[in-house]
C-alpha cells in the first residue's frame, strides 16, 4: 500500500466507509450483519488512528486547529458510541433501520468535515515529510489495534 501521505490514506478509508454504509443500507439478513460488522471494524480503526495520530497534529498549531481537532474527536466518539449501541441492538431489530440511517448521516457529515475542515489545516500546518511519516504511524496504530 503506497500512500503518498496520511491524508490520502484517510480519504481511501472514507471512500471505503461510504461504500460499506451504502452496502448496509441495501442489504438484509446475514449479508447486512457481515457488512455492518465490517463497517464497525473499519470505523473503529479509522477513529482510533485519527484519535492517536491525526487530531493531535491538527490541534498542535492554532486556536482554529485546536477547535477543529476537538470537534472531530467528539464527533468520532459519538459515532463509536452509536455503532456500539446498534451492534448491541442487532441488524435484525426493528429499530436498526432508523438508528442506522441516523448513524449513516453522522458518519457522512463527520467524513465531510474532516475533508473540508481538518485536512486543509493539516496540509498548511504539517510539513510534507511529516504527513508521509504520519501515514506509517496511522497504519501501525490501526494494525496493532486490529490484532
Amino acid at each position: 500500500m503506497g500512500y503518498s501521505d496520511v491524508i490520502d490514506l484517510l480519504l481511501e478509508q472514507h471512500n471505503e466507509i461510504r461504500r460499506l454504509c451504502a452496502g448496509v443500507e441495501r442489504s438484509q439478513g446475514t449479508q447486512r450483519e457481515r457488512q455492518f460488522a465490517e463497517l464497525a471494524e473499519l470505523v473503529h480503526l479509522h477513529e482510533r488512528g485519527a484519535r492517536v495520530v491525526v487530531h493531535p497534529a491538527t490541534r498542535n498549531g492554532t486556536a482554529t486547529g485546536n477547535m477543529v481537532g476537538v470537534a472531530r474527536l467528539l464527533e468520532g466518539a459519538a459515532i463509536e458510541r452509536a455503532l456500539t449501541a446498534l451492534h448491541d441492538l442487532g441488524t435484525r431489530h426493528l429499530d436498526f433501520e432508523n438508528g442506522f440511517a441516523a448513524l449513516h448521516r453522522a458518519i457522512l457529515e463527520h467524513a465531510t468535515r474532516e475533508e473540508l475542515d481538518e485536512f486543509p489545516i493539516l496540509r498548511v500546518q504539517v510539513p510534507v515529510q511529516r504527513l508521509h511519516m504520519m501515514a506509517g504511524e496511522l497504519h501501525d496504530v490501526q494494525v496493532m489495534d486490529a490484532a
